[in-house]
């Protein structure tokens, strides 16, 4: 073999090499970015004074009344409710006197309104909750996260928790990059 040819074999070589290092890389790189989600990293709601500092909105309100239904449009069982709210005290951001909310809730046999989450339950007319919103114009004034319905004897306990604003610590596969 010639010294032309071995420097062409070598330089296909490493020509080679470097595209097969960066194509395994790269692959490496999709592979992370699109791994399947083993965990999802929700807010921990499971405890009242880590609720507010997952809230953009919080209000202690009473539900006046359910003003709409919206179906799923896909046809399952569910679908949203929308409720106008008084609200008595605002806990944390701007809150207005009267809000309306969309909630996602699923329908029994007989068309009532459902939920299986107790950190979710359906809003009532007539009772009164701790509400945590986003804002979303889609649904009024925003859609429901959180729901708990409470005495007006837990003013003061969440006032305090948003005070405090305690953050719940990071669930197991929540961590950076998650």
């Amino acid at each position: 073999m010639t010294m032309e040819r071995m420097r062409i074999a070598g330089l296909a070589l490493a020509g080679t090499l470097v595209l097969g290092a960066t194509a395994w890389a790269a692959a490496e790189a999709f592979t992370v970015r699109t791994a399947p989600v083993h965990a999802l990293c929700l807010p921990d709601l499971s405890r009242d004074e880590y609720v507010p500092a997952a809230m953009s909105h919080l209000a202690y309100a009473t539900v006046e009344e359910t003003t709409d239904y919206e179906p799923d449009t896909d046809g399952g069982p569910g679908g949203i409710q929308r409720v106008r709210l008084r609200v008595l005290h605002a806990l944390k951001g701007e809150v207005p006197a009267t809000l309306t909310l969309g909630q996602g809730v699923g329908r029994d046999p007989q068309g009532h309104y459902t939920s299986h989450d107790p950190l979710y339950p359906v809003l009532r007319p007539g009772r009164t909750y701790v509400i945590g919103y986003v804002s979303d114009p889609a649904y009024g004034d925003g859609y429901t996260r959180y729901a708990k319905q409470e005495p007006d004897t837990a003013l003061a306990r969440w006032t305090t928790h948003v005070a405090r604003g305690v953050v719940a610590p990071v669930g197991e596969g929540c961590g950076e990059g998650a």
